[in-house]
């Protein structure tokens, strides 16, 4: 490995937030490698051996998400790794050994890849280095190496109770929407958090950017063994998202936008959308760009995990609708849930729908009765159903079910 010279701190650079070094409540002068768990209403004090590393940033296995990595050449990725190296352990200065569009691409390329940086406050070209021959970029951090770590293992803990509760014989396309449930149930959307663009905001404070969304996602995928990556793009401003791979097939995850919002939101904080959950290219694109860092993400094109398509809660002719409906119906009552989502393959076959329940309870009767009663029935409740096409944009029906005695 080449050796580089005149360094004395590392760090990782990111499309990232740029924040004051906080309060130091993460720091713990003595930290010893230990951390509390609250286990069954216990508070259990866990000791790790600490693994053997390089950096001074503690990397927790399955906090480094390649993709774009993996296609450098032997040089590249020899300084790319140094590079990450040197900012694991906050050097001040690092030599470049590229030119400055080179380096530029690295540093994209970490701040994806490596989920346990989020320590950088801003980067700069530096100077010439008279000992190396070289231009430096100079790093100026908010975190310690200590405070990182701590905020990594404290993520590392919660990473690993939400696995845990996966039952043994979990599909992948169940943990899948575990994890994305589990975001967008415990974490809230938030730009004024410090530390939102990290896993830790996500994981433990639950409070997170898209880029902490993105990246506590893909961390869960890493130590369940799911292959994935994460895509940056632009929608209305600068966002991050992910993509998985299943039975050889890709999908893209957007778990920021399935977080609702609105009044729906406040009235039942556990709704989770799936508008974006394993969804093809065509749909990504409708309202996401991707930007390219090095090299292109892979083609999404198959529905098969798609979760309305799984779930069969997708309309796609006239004779599915009441078999759908029914389907739709009986999965929240029976998990005693508030709403019941349903989606349209084309924007008539929706209309055509939405149309028949407007002319309908203009009349006085009430749409889907039938199923309603059925439902009511099946599970003992009375049920009080409402509709929202605010959903529409995406050929998708909201049904809002009240219970009563």
């Amino acid at each position: 490995m080449r050796r580089l010279t005149k360094i004395i701190a590392a760090s990782a650079a990111l499309i990232s937030l740029c924040g004051c070094s906080p309060e130091n409540d993460l720091a713990e002068d003595n930290f010893d490698g230990s951390y509390n768990m609250i286990s069954e209403g216990t508070s259990v004090h866990i000791v790790e051996e600490e693994p053997e590393q390089e950096m001074a940033v503690y990397v927790p296995k399955g906090m480094v998400t390649p993709y774009a990595s993996t296609r450098l050449d032997e040089d590249q990725l020899e300084s790319y790794n140094e590079l990450v190296e040197s900012i694991g352990n906050c050097q001040d200065s690092v030599p470049m050994f590229h030119d400055a569009t080179v380096y530029n691409v690295f540093l994209n390329i970490a701040s994806i890849e490596q989920l346990s940086f989020g320590h950088v406050a801003d980067r700069k070209s530096g100077d010439y280095d008279l000992d190396t021959g070289r231009f430096s970029i100079d790093f100026t951090y908010r975190l310690t190496p200590q405070e990182m770590s701590n905020m990594n293992r404290a993520a590392e803990a919660v990473a690993d109770s939400v696995v845990s509760a996966l039952p043994d014989d979990a599909s992948v396309y169940d943990k899948l929407r575990h994890f994305h449930d589990y975001l967008v149930i415990n974490c809230t959307s938030s730009t004024d958090y410090e530390y939102a663009n990290t896993v830790y905001g996500a994981l433990v404070k639950g409070q997170a950017l898209c880029e902490g969304y993105a990246k506590a996602f893909s961390y869960l995928c890493n130590k369940a063994g799911i292959e994935n990556m994460i895509v940056t793009g632009y929608t209305n401003e600068a966002h991050m998202w992910n993509m998985v791979k299943v039975n050889g097939n890709w999908y893209h995850v957007d778990v920021t936008w399935d977080k609702p919002s609105g009044m729906l939101a406040e009235m039942y904080p556990d709704m989770v959308m799936y508008q974006y959950f394993m969804v093809t290219d065509s749909v990504i694109e409708n309202d996401h760009s991707i930007w390219t860092v090095s090299y292109d993400p892979p083609k999404a094109l198959s529905t098969n995990e798609n979760y309305f398509v799984k779930e069969g809660l997708y309309i796609d002719s006239k004779d599915d609708i009441n078999t759908v409906m029914e389907n739709a119906f009986d999965k929240a009552v029976s998990q005693q849930k508030n709403i019941a989502m349903v989606k349209f393959d084309t924007n008539n076959l929706m209309r055509s729908v939405t149309k028949e329940m407007t002319a309908v309870s203009e009349n006085g009767a009430a749409y889907l009765t039938e199923i309603i009663e059925k439902a009511s029935e099946k599970y003992g409740v009375k049920l009080n159903v409402s509709w929202t096409d605010f959903y529409s944009g995406y050929r998708t029906i909201v049904f809002v079910i009240e219970y009563g005695k």
